[in-house]
């Protein structure tokens, strides 16, 4: 699929009513929406329409290397904006703190790829069957005819190619394929954002990894797989949250588990989940339950009280997720 020229043409027409654009994304921001955030930006400066990238958390570790990034703000520096434009999140709560900026917004567009729960925004561009959001932005950018920097390219490739896993899970389309090699061509280094992304990592993280196995539980037959990571954990191991990244891909590695979690409390009483699964189990109905989201095979939520109380909850419903396929 592409972006419907009307669409386009209506993105168009709300840059030419705007002076002033504020982007943002969701909290915990991933390749996909910072790397989608950032190219947003990045056209809107080619333009010359002045805008503002703000986000909940900064950006990880292993996204520092994108172009722009040390633009992202955690709080805009104007007191209103014409237009927002939020990518990559099916409900503005996930705006986290930012979110109160965009509610002062003139207008709002959104552009995502997630099946949504609520419809915010007076232009949606929303295509669930897209790999990405920065799969929907490269066919905005290419219906808008816009020019499209190496900078841009490697912004938006890191988008697909994180979002697809480098291209190993099941929503690797031809047409992430097809907008990757584009991209490619167009000066995205998919080089850098294989050695940034999944292959550097702190000392810190491995042996925080370690342990992450060595406590890992099974149940029901060996198909649900999860670990618990303590505030004291982390102290341990001199390690933050960011080096946890990729920690339950490696837990869905086992042949016969089918769902996978990761409950990490970097500060207690803040339990964060991180939720993977294989098939048609759909670990996003499990997320949505503790107020998360997500997609049907990756997502996310937070949970506040202590982590025992927090592991018994999630294990239930992973049970339920499990038994209900």
């Amino acid at each position: 699929m592409s972006v419907a020229p009307e669409l386009a043409s209506a993105f168009r027409q709300e840059l030419a009513n705007a002076s002033s654009v504020l982007i943002g994304t969701h909290l915990n921001p991933d390749g996909d929406a910072l790397g989608s955030a950032l190219a947003m930006s990045m056209y809107l400066d080619s333009i010359g329409v002045e805008n503002e990238v703000i986000c909940h958390h900064p950006a990880p570790r292993n996204l520092r290397f994108l172009p722009k990034v040390q633009s992202v703000l955690q709080e805009p520096t104007r007191e209103s904006y014409d237009l927002g434009i939020v990518l990559d999140l099916d409900s503005l709560e996930r705006l986290g703190r930012t979110e109160p900026y965009f509610a002062r917004c003139k207008r709002l567009v959104v552009i995502d790829h997630h099946i949504p729960h609520t419809a915010p925004g007076d232009l949606r561009i929303v295509d669930t069957s897209a790999a990405a959001t920065a799969v929907i932005l490269t066919q905005l950018l290419i219906e808008l005819k816009a020019v499209i920097s190496p900078e841009m390219a490697t912004s938006l490739l890191t988008g697909i190619v994180t979002d697809t896993g480098s291209f190993r899970f099941r929503n690797t389309t031809p047409e992430a394929l097809a907008l990757s090699a584009f991209l490619l061509e167009h000066g995205g280094s998919i080089t850098q954002i294989s050695e940034e992304v999944f292959q550097s990592k702190t000392l810190s993280s491995v042996k925080l990894l370690g342990h992450t196995l060595e406590v890992m539980r099974l149940a029901c037959d060996n198909k649900i797989a999860w670990s618990a990571l303590s505030a004291g954990d982390f102290e341990m191991a001199h390690a933050e949250d960011e080096d946890t990244e990729g920690f339950v891909n490696e837990m869905l590695f086992v042949t016969s588990v089918q769902i996978a979690a990761l409950m990490r409390e970097p500060k207690p009483g803040k339990i964060r989940c991180s939720l993977r699964s294989r098939g048609d189990f759909d670990v996003a109905e499990v997320a949505r339950y503790f107020g998360g989201g997500g997609h049907r095979n990756a997502a996310g939520c937070t949970l506040e009280m202590p982590l025992e109380e927090a592991e018994a909850r999630l294990v239930e419903r992973l049970k339920i997720c499990l038994a209900s396929c």
